[in-house]
């Protein structure tokens, strides 16, 4: 179903249980008065159980679609921190602000002046800077947390390992691959 049908039918379902509920409090008022309000309640609670447990499953998917709607890479996930990945050139690029946040760190403008191009850049076609392969390699080498070393081997084949396959057989980006 399609994501404009599937929110019509959401919202006639959730019409048809405002509905009811106004019936049976207006009911429960008119036959009971103030005190019929107090078995209206339980009869909201059980209308609005469903809908309120259908709609955080939708809020959190929105918020991603909005974090990375318009982000034209992947996204690598280790451990919970989300690792956006971009192809230039069929290069790999990692968003430096992602690969710092696994190390507990920032990224700072003085460490973007004094990068070398060939490690640390702004991603082409973004307001993002990033890391290339060699830079994320010495980054990692270099630090002294402690996942740092398993984080340079998820990327190295998760990430670094497939980008190289891609270049070697003459694609520049996952579609490549998919043909």
């Amino acid at each position: 179903m399609d994501h404009e049908g599937s929110s019509g039918a959401l919202l006639t379902g959730l019409a048809v249980r405002l509905v009811i509920g106004f019936g049976v409090t207006w009911f429960l008022y008119y036959t009971q008065g103030p005190f019929g309000l107090v078995f209206a309640a339980p009869v909201w609670g059980l209308l609005l159980a469903k809908p309120i447990l259908e709609l955080i499953p939708a809020v959190t998917s929105a918020l991603r679609r909005s974090a990375y709607g318009d982000w034209e890479g992947e996204v690598h996930t280790f451990e919970t921190h989300p690792l956006r990945v971009r192809d230039v050139g069929g290069y790999v690029w990692i968003v430096d602000g992602d690969l710092l946040a696994v190390l507990g760190e920032k990224p700072s403008d003085t460490q973007r002046r004094r990068a070398d191009a060939a490690f640390h850049a702004p991603i082409p076609d973004s307001a993002l800077w990033g890391w290339s392969e060699p830079g994320a390699i010495k980054l990692l080498a270099a630090s002294r947390h402690p996942d740092a070393n398993k984080l340079r081997l998820f990327l190295e084949r998760q990430v670094f390992l497939p980008a190289r396959k891609r270049r070697e057989r003459g694609g520049r980006g996952p579609e490549a691959t998919a043909s």
